[in-house]
């Protein structure tokens, strides 16, 4: 899988009038016979995309010229064996950059003057995407879930850096790395340090120092994302690792025991198990908070008040529905807006543009199904100030 965060998305951002960017949202198999759809369904979804290209009196020439490094991907068939559950591919003139994700999309094929970015920010925010690091006397791994998929994630980047650091320390018991994944047959990179035994004040600060080390780099792995992290580890390991954590979001509830030989996907579900109350009641915890401040000043559902504040950093919370397409125009210099019922050139999605920005300004967006919208609004906010 592939990771986008906020770096990422300020690249996106700045794509902003800056002509023509293509937005496209696939659901994707990684094996069997519907994997062999997926390059089909893609080329579907940039027939679209062209559709629309020349509706906006793109010449033939340009259009191809545009198309070109996602045409390459058809046919590419390594990028087509390492899928996530879903595919985010943005291209505009001067990006092209796509994202294997652990979420699935509806197919979506949408040409505007800004990339189509609210599919995705519900992840970025927390709601639903999560972390967990497995840790035991041999072995540490790092996994990135949500609630139908997990993927081990790549921990080779800590290599060098661990070896640096305590290459003269290594003992003759170790402490695992998982690096990518391997196929069948190949033989898993790693680096080790290492612990056992009893519980000692010499091991104890020794393994509070590989602790420490260990979460700075899965922090700086994790790109100061705000969703969850738990553990799952033996009890004695637990206390050592919460000393050690800076990260903001390590849930006191973990999974016990030996992780040693519990599979990513039995590991997947006790996770779960954890995460979900958690991303439900952090979710009807906003929508009660909305409720209590209607009427202060404090809420709103209209477009043009919430597009504003978003701008200016004044948005904490907000709901968007997904599926839904307020198109129009805005300029955050004068404040100006413009609200049209259906799409034409030079208009943009104002729903997409206010989540975004809000994401940007640290605010946490809820992209949700309308049916569980705070009211019958496409769009609510609770602000700040």
């Amino acid at each position: 899988m592939d990771l986008i965060n906020k770096e990422e998305v300020e690249v996106l951002m700045k794509q902003r009038k800056k002509g023509p960017c293509i937005s496209i949202y696939l659901p994707t198999f990684r094996s069997g016979e519907d994997a062999k759809q997926n390059p089909i369904r893609f080329k579907n979804l940039l027939t679209k995309a062209e559709e629309q290209l020349a509706a906006l009196e793109m010449r033939p020439q340009e259009r191809k010229e545009l198309l070109e490094p996602a045409m390459q991907l058809i046919n590419d068939s390594v990028f087509w064996r390492t899928q996530g559950e879903g595919l985010a591919f943005f291209l505009s003139s001067e990006v092209s950059r796509f994202y294997r994700l652990p979420l699935s999309f509806p197919e979506l094929a949408i040409v505007t003057d800004s990339f189509h970015l609210k599919p995705l920010l519900s992840m970025l925010s927390g709601d639903g995407q999560f972390y967990l690091l497995a840790l035991s006397q041999k072995d540490a791994r790092l996994l990135q879930g949500t609630r139908s998929v997990v993927e081990e994630m790549d921990l080779s980047p800590i290599i060098e850096k661990f070896e640096l650091e305590f290459g003269e320390e290594l003992p003759e018991q170790y402490l695992q790395f998982h690096t990518a994944t391997p196929r069948k047959g190949d033989v898993r990179p790693a680096v080790y340090f290492g612990h056992g035994g009893e519980i000692d004040s010499a091991l104890k600060e020794r393994l509070l120092k590989y602790f420490r080390f260990l979460d700075k780099e899965v922090r700086g792995m994790l790109y100061e994302e705000r969703a969850p992290l738990l553990l799952a580890c033996v009890d004695y390991l637990f206390p050592l690792y919460r000393e050690a954590n800076k990260y903001p979001l390590l849930l006191e509830e973990r999974i016990t025991g030996n992780p040693e030989k519990i599979s990513a996907e039995e590991l997947h579900r006790k996770a779960w198990e954890i995460v979900q109350p958690f991303f439900q009641q952090k979710q009807s915890g906003a929508i009660a908070r909305y409720h209590e401040q209607v009427g202060t000043g404090k809420t709103s559902n209209t477009v043009e008040e919430i597009l504003s504040a978003s701008f200016h950093g004044r948005v904490d919370t907000l709901f968007v529905a997904v599926g839904i397409q307020q198109w129009g125009s805005y300029d955050p210099e004068t404040n100006s807006i413009t609200l049209h019922d259906q799409f034409q050139a030079g208009y943009e999605d104002l729903l997409d543009l206010a989540a975004a920005q809000t994401f940007l300004n640290n605010g946490t967006v809820y992209a949700v199904a309308p049916e569980h919208m705070p009211d019958s609004e496409p769009l609510a906010a609770l602000f700040r100030y």
